[in-house]
């Protein structure tokens, strides 16, 4: 039951940073490049907020791909593990 609950959240951290790092950099493309400021709002904190979103992204994805390649390993481990106790004749 254990091992299908850190399936789920290494799932949902995979979406989380795929949603944020897209959400990023729409935000950086969209407010930067095609819509100019309606106020005082500088290009400065709106870059911040996009690299910000871009570097939550990257962060649980790396640690979502981290996740999933240390549980292929273990499994593959416990295989050869399993196959040693095995009686040979």
């Amino acid at each position: 039951m254990a091992q299908k609950k850190k399936i789920e959240l290494t799932r949902l951290q995979g979406i989380i940073a795929v949603a944020s790092f897209s959400s990023g950099v729409i935000i950086a493309a969209v407010c930067l490049f095609f819509i100019p400021p309606l106020g005082e709002i500088a290009s400065s904190a709106i870059s911040i907020v996009s690299e910000l979103l871009v570097l939550c992204g990257a962060i649980l994805g790396v640690k979502a791909s981290y996740d999933v390649k240390f549980r292929k390993f273990e499994a593959e481990l416990s295989q050869v593990i399993e196959n040693e106790k095995k009686p040979t004749t």
